[in-house]
């Protein structure tokens, strides 16, 4: 019985185990399959498809597929790839499923453009920085070179100026030329292009690549010494045909007025002025004796003889006026009927006698500015339609672009139109075009806004019975500002085609030859008018000006790729190219006329005015180059790769003998990650260093320079007569060539936290020799200078870019984080190779190459600063410039008076002369930076960007305070307010000797670029629209900026300011401007 019971015992436990088998076995036999893709739909190779808690794994394909066998419907799957975030997928009895993955912030996976090819970020061994069309149309922009503005280290855009059409001055890791340009080369759809980028549509943009490090640029030669922007137009896709539609409309605004002073605050320096030159009594207050008030018999003697300035003082005043019929005084209130200002004005000169009251408030204060601004409209729309199948890929785009200045008399106008094709008619065989066609026209006229700052505010554009006043001020000095509106233009038209063809055979696998030619070709228009009445010719007859340019670049590229590898180790790319380019085939065409009777021809036909003086010049220019490159690529186990490159550059500017130069280049980088030791860890990802150095040029030498150009001049003989011909205008230079730079750099790329957080580091110095540079020689040469190759430079630096996923949850709620950071010294090394600075020019062995050099203000001479009361000891006095104690003056040791300038003696001597200026400061940043954030929550985006800018320097417009002209409004001195920052106000005839060493800042500054929120509509939404997306979005543009002074925007003073005049008449030229931007996005 016992033997019985243990056998079926047995039975059971048999029959248990083979239940729990089969139900294990029924678990693993439950199949998923699907699809994994990007987000935009392209199958993602090799992504992991692993069961969670589990080693049950497998890999997509090619395609993105992927087939697998789990242990339950109930599983969760975790899918991975290098370059996208990790997603976990609850299977929930689904056994189909299609997943896309989204990259990282700063994917390794993204392609890049690399010169003459594109390569994937982890492949690229050289300093390439990139930005996607998604960050360039996430802040409106005018054109493509505003759009780099804080995205990308190294790089430097500051706007050249906030008026319509204009651009913005790039710089890549410093200047490296004292008297070449600076400017990077621009590349567009793999051509190089002469002339300017701005004519482009920033929405036409696919992707910005900015190639910094000789490694990189070398294969550019002699024109990548200032670094490469590549920039990549949208190509048509594979698909059905999609139309997508982008517009706005923008509302722009002054971000600040120039200060300037209101009409009370312009009398009271006017008499201030005066009242330091003893010319104008103040009426002291018997019981408070540091208080002083305007003296009227002192304001009709200052003012009388203007009947404006007159007219607008004395509206201030309660006048006691002797009767002679009564004999008696007559204590009249304001002057406000024409019989009431007819008697002050005939008896007022004579016999006013005291003051009742004084009512500043009541002087006339006109808000010139005000005359002269308006709120500024932006237009904007841009369509694009895209189609393709295997065999043919086409898009065409068209906008238009409307921008009315902030300024009365400036707005842009833009037309685009552009057409890309691929046709691959066989596998063998891919050709295709692209062309773009740009139509642009900028109207301006004179300083408009900083002429309105220049006008007096006690003065009236109009008078009482609304007529137009010539001169406001009465005194024929100062012409109405207002009337520039209409009688001075300024106007270029722009046409402008460029283009490429190509067509791409392989031969067998792996082998290549692509054939490109391509065209810029481009007019350029501009006439301007300056009438009688305008502040430019100030009632002299009017003149006007004609210029035509025609401009054509052309570039023909034959290239070979070859591409193997040797046992799945080694693998090679290898890049040959033959080149030729015709560059900037230029001729130009001057007409100019003086003397114009008929206003209403503006610029046109100055030939037919009889009465006027018309001349006309013309110029023509061409240079061609051909090139030779070689690049090898080579790569061992995807961990160690080398890339090794030589261009050679044959240039017809260069003389014989001397065209032609190499610039070689060579970087390698370490992909650690791949190693198997990195592996074991989990912390950093994605790492790889790189090294790099080679050599490029700079190609800013003018055709015909090496031998030796001509200019025409006239020459008078003895009897008189004159006869036209040429002379030298230097000396043929056959050994003059290329400036060349040398860079080094190192880089390290890595990713933390499952690649949540990516950066990149890079440390770089570069050295710029060769450098060409105007040598001064006798004039018993026959001419005054030379071309020579002379000097060096040296920039060195660190640029830091990080990305980061700061919240990614299942919710929906993502945050991303963009930082930047660029820091570069640049020193002059030597100037002509001696440890000589070059004073004429500026140029400071050690130093930057744009320094600001002056005296050194030490504030205002205060009284407590002087031996007497009025004039300074004699040791301040001899200070003065040339001083002679035998024929000094009054007004000389005036000058040390309290309440002027007071500078620095350098170097002790006790003379203050020339030998006492200093470099005060640069006009390069210590450093420049910026974050940018990006917020999503179901369907809402929040981006914003903020740019920093330390240390530098701009000099601020300064102000005249001399005479009876407008000024900037500024804290000045006084005997009853001691400031410290500026001068007493002075007459003309007294102009301070060192008031140049005012007005400098340092140039630090926060700027909140861009605030933008959009929100994209849910599928449910589009679905019964029909279309395939749609957004709308208000953005901000330069809605703050914080800087320690509140008057001017420091971006927008250029160097050149620092040795521009003081400002009596006419305001800066510098304004800002905040938008906001409302717009809309649709896809169907």
């Amino acid at each position: 019985m016992k033997r019985n019971l243990s056998v079926l015992k047995n039975a059971c436990i048999i029959l248990f185990l083979l239940l729990s088998a089969h139900f294990s076995q029924a678990q693993n036999n439950f199949k998923v399959s699907g699809k994994i893709t990007d987000d935009s739909g392209k199958p993602v190779d090799g992504a992991t498809v692993q069961v969670k808690g589990t080693s049950t794994a497998t890999a997509t394909k090619t395609d993105g597929s992927f087939e697998l066998m789990v242990p339950s419907e109930r599983s969760v799957l975790v899918i991975s790839h290098v370059g996208f975030l990790d997603r976990e997928l609850a299977l929930d009895g689904k056994s189909d499923i299609t997943l896309i993955l989204t990259p990282l912030a700063g994917s390794l996976e993204d392609v890049v453009v690399v010169g003459y090819g594109t390569r994937k970020k982890l492949d690229v061994t050289g300093s390439v920085s990139s930005i996607n069309s998604e960050k360039i149309r996430s802040v409106p922009t005018t054109n493509v070179t505003q759009a780099l503005q804080g995205r990308i280290a190294g790089i430097e855009a500051a706007p050249s100026s906030f008026r319509p059409g204009a651009g913005a001055r790039i710089r890549i890791r410093g200047n490296r030329s004292l008297f070449a340009t600076n400017d990077p080369l621009y590349v567009v759809d793999g051509i190089p292009v002469t002339y300017t980028i701005d004519d482009i549509n920033p929405l036409d943009i696919e992707s910005i690549d900015v190639l910094k490090d000789a490694s990189a640029t070398a294969i550019y030669g002699v024109r990548g010494a200032n670094g490469v922007v590549q920039i990549t137009t949208k190509k048509g896709k594979a698909g059905k045909v999609t139309i997508d539609y982008n517009g706005s409309v923008g509302f722009d605004n002054m971000l600040k007025d120039i200060p300037v002073f209101n009409g009370p605050e312009l009398v009271d320096s006017w008499r201030q002025a005066f009242h330091a030159d003893r010319a104008y009594n103040f009426a002291q207050n018997t019981t408070s004796p540091n208080l002083y008030f305007p003296d009227a018999a002192s304001d009709v003697k200052l003012f009388g003889g203007n009947y404006y300035m007159w007219e607008a003082v004395r509206n201030a005043y309660q006048f006691r006026v002797f009767d002679r019929t009564t004999n008696t005084y007559i204590a009249f209130k304001r002057a406000t009927t024409p019989e009431e200002k007819a008697l002050l004005g005939n008896l007022g000169l004579q016999v006013l006698d005291s003051v009742d009251a004084y009512d500043p408030s009541k002087i006339t204060s006109y808000p010139w500015q005000d005359e002269f601004k308006r709120q500024g409209v932006t237009n904007s729309h841009s369509i694009s339609v895209t189609a393709g199948s295997d065999k043919i890929r086409s898009s065409f785009s068209g906008s238009y672009f409307k921008q009315k200045g902030v300024e009365y008399g400036f707005d842009y106008t833009r037309y685009t139109v552009g057409n890309n094709n691929e046709f691959k008619p066989a596998k063998f065989i891919t050709f295709g075009n692209s062309v773009s066609y740009t139509n642009s026209i900028q109207n301006g006229t004179t300083n408009m806004y900083g002429n309105a700052s220049g006008m007096l505010p006690i003065s009236q554009p109009y008078d009482t019975a609304g007529k137009f006043l010539l001169y406001p001020n009465g005194d024929q000095q100062i012409i109405n500002a207002a009337n520039d509106v209409n009688t001075v233009f300024n106007q270029t038209k722009v046409s402008r085609i460029m283009g490429n063809v190509f067509a791409e055979i392989t031969f067998l696998k792996g082998l290549r030859y692509k054939a490109v030619f391509g065209i810029d070709s481009r007019n350029a228009r501009q006439g301007t008018f300056n009438g009688a009445q305008s502040s430019v010719r100030q009632g002299n007859l009017a003149n006007a000006s004609h210029a035509i340019t025609n401009s054509m670049s052309w570039v023909f590229d034959n290239l070979i790729y070859y591409d193997f590898k040797i046992k799945n180790d080694h693998s090679f790319n290898v890049t040959l190219l033959h080149e030729m380019q015709s560059l900037n085939k230029q001729d130009q065409l001057t007409m100019s006329a003086q003397n114009l009777i008929f206003e209403e021809q503006k610029w046109f036909s100055l030939q037919r005015n009889n009465l006027a003086t018309v001349t006309g010049s013309g110029t023509y220019t061409a240079s061609q180059l051909e090139s030779f490159m070689g690049r090898i690529e080579y790569g061992f186990r995807n961990k160690y790769l080398l890339t090794v490159s030589n261009r050679y550059d044959n240039s017809s500017v260069l003389a014989e003998g001397k065209k032609g130069e190499f610039f070689p280049s060579a970087a390698f980088a370490w992909r650690i990650d791949n190693e198997d030791f990195f592996r074991k860890q989990q912390i950093i990802t994605n790492a790889k260093i790189r090294l790099g150095i080679g050599r490029v040029g700079n190609s800013s030498i003018d055709p015909y320079q090496t031998n030796g150009p001509l200019e025409f001049t006239n020459y008078n003989w003895l009897n008189g007569n004159a006869a036209i011909g040429a002379s030298p205008l230097t000396f043929p230079v056959p050994d003059l060539t290329w400036e060349k730079t040398t860079t080094k750099n190192l880089g390290l790329e890595f990713g933390l936290l499952r690649n949540r957080v990516n950066a990149t580091v890079d440390i770089y110095q570069s050295t710029t020799r060769d450098m060409l540079q105007r040598l001064l020689i006798p004039a018993t040469n026959g001419v005054t200078y030379m071309l020579v190759n002379l000097g060096e430079v040296r920039n060195k630096g660190v640029d830091i870019s990080l990305s980061t996923i700061n919240i990614n949850s299942k919710s929906g709620l993502r945050w991303t984080t963009d930082i930047v950071f660029s820091k570069n010294k640049e020193a002059i090394i030597n100037i002509d190779n001696s440890p000589n600075n070059n004073l004429a020019n500026l140029f400071f062995i050690g130093q930057p190459i744009r320094v600001y050099y002056n005296y050194q203000s030490q504030g205002i001479f205060q009284y407590s600063d002087t031996a007497r009361g009025g004039i300074l000891t004699d040791y301040f006095r001899k200070k003065l410039v040339n001083y002679n104690p035998a024929t000094a003056t009054t007004r000389a040791a005036s000058l040390f008076n309290p309440g002027r300038i007071r500078v620095r003696d350098v170097n002790g001597d006790t003379l203050i002369d020339g030998n006492d200026k200093m470099i005060l400061g640069y006009d390069n940043a210590d450093w420049t930076g910026s974050i940018a954030n990006t917020v999503s929550f179901k369907g809402f985006e929040l981006n914003f960007l903020i740019y920093i800018r330390k240390g530098g320097m701009y000099r601020a417009p300064r102000p005249g305070l001399v005479g009876r002209y407008q000024s900037n409004k500024v804290n000045y001195w006084t005997p009853t307010n001691p400031s410290n920052e500026y001068q007493q106000p002075t007459r003309t005839s007294d102009v301070p000797t060192y008031w140049e060493a005012l007005g400098y800042r340092k140039g630090s500054f926060a700027r909140v670029r861009n605030i933008s929120l959009t929100y994209r509509f849910p599928a449910s939404i589009l679905s019964k629209l029909k279309a395939n997306s749609l957004s709308v979005y208000i953005n901000a543009v330069n809605p703050f900026l914080f800087h320690k002074h509140s008057d001017y925007d420091p971006e927008t003073i250029p160097y050149a300011e620092q040795f521009a005049a003081t400002t009596n008449n006419t305001g800066p030229n510098s304004y800002s401007f905040r938008s906001m931007v409302f717009g809309v996005r649709i896809g169907l």
